[in-house]
């Protein structure tokens, strides 16, 4: 094995008007999946009377990102406020290396689509974000 790790030191920044911020407490976060359309090309002449497709346009997706709620918060406030506001807004994901570092940065737009939060009897506060990612991504690694 070469270069496998876990995500201890990954991190999820939301841009709060002003600056990058880090959401705090995050423990399970999901990257940008691109998938393409499919347009549908059939016609009366399609060899063998096959469906006959080809690409679209790319969809970069959704994605959560799940963390420890704590009421009142910074990261809580910025959340609710992005989603109150509606507006798109940078963000980078930053996945560590073996020993936790800025191994690889993952940057683009999205807005904040949904703010979850759960309140069990016996267990942590939880909460997650649903964002609605936007036009391209840049992957690189830590400049």
């Amino acid at each position: 094995m070469a270069g496998e790790t876990i995500g201890w030191g990954a991190e999820f920044q939301l841009y709060n008007g002003t600056i990058l911020t880090e959401l705090v407490g995050v423990y399970e976060l999901t990257v940008p999946n691109e998938q393409s359309d499919d347009i549908e090309i059939t016609n009366f002449k399609s060899p063998g009377r096959r469906r006959e497709y080809m690409r679209g346009l790319i969809e970069t997706g959704e994605g959560t990102v799940t963390m420890n709620y704590v009421a009142g918060s910074a990261t809580d406030i910025l959340i609710r406020a992005a989603h109150i506001a509606g507006d798109t807004r940078a963000y980078k994901i930053v996945i560590p290396d073996d020993d936790g570092a800025a191994a690889w940065e993952i940057d683009g737009s999205c807005y904040v689509k949904g703010y979850e939060r759960g309140i069990p009897v016996d267990d942590r506060l939880t909460a997650t974000m649903t964002v609605k990612f936007t036009g391209a991504t840049t992957e690189a690694a830590p400049a």
